[in-house]
């Protein structure tokens, strides 16, 4: 297993599977579910006898990961252009 930890690392292994493995983990790292749903205080508490509130998962984009190994969104879509997987369906549900 190779470590990565700064974008020399990465660089450093451009034309290998193991850098497009991890180009694809980082595209993974673009977005996530949060839960949206308005809980009262009181919500999960041995006291609560109200009914039960269903979560309301969202999906927000997160850019930290990428921007810590010095890519914005653009380029990292540019640099891994057909790794395929739910970026790019969203991406192309998007525009289309």
């Amino acid at each position: 297993m190779t470590i990565i930890n700064t974008r020399a690392d990465l660089d450093a292994l451009k034309g290998t599977p193991a850098h497009d493995e991890f180009l694809r983990l980082l595209r993974g790292t673009m977005t996530t579910m949060t839960d949206t749903q308005t809980y009262p205080e009181d919500y999960g508490k041995p006291e609560y006898d109200r009914p039960k509130l269903d979560p309301v998962w969202v999906e927000v984009e997160t850019l930290e990961t990428i921007t810590r190994f010095g890519f914005t969104k653009e380029e990292l879509m540019q640099e891994s252009p057909d790794m395929g997987g739910e970026i790019s369906v969203q991406k192309s549900q998007q525009e289309g």
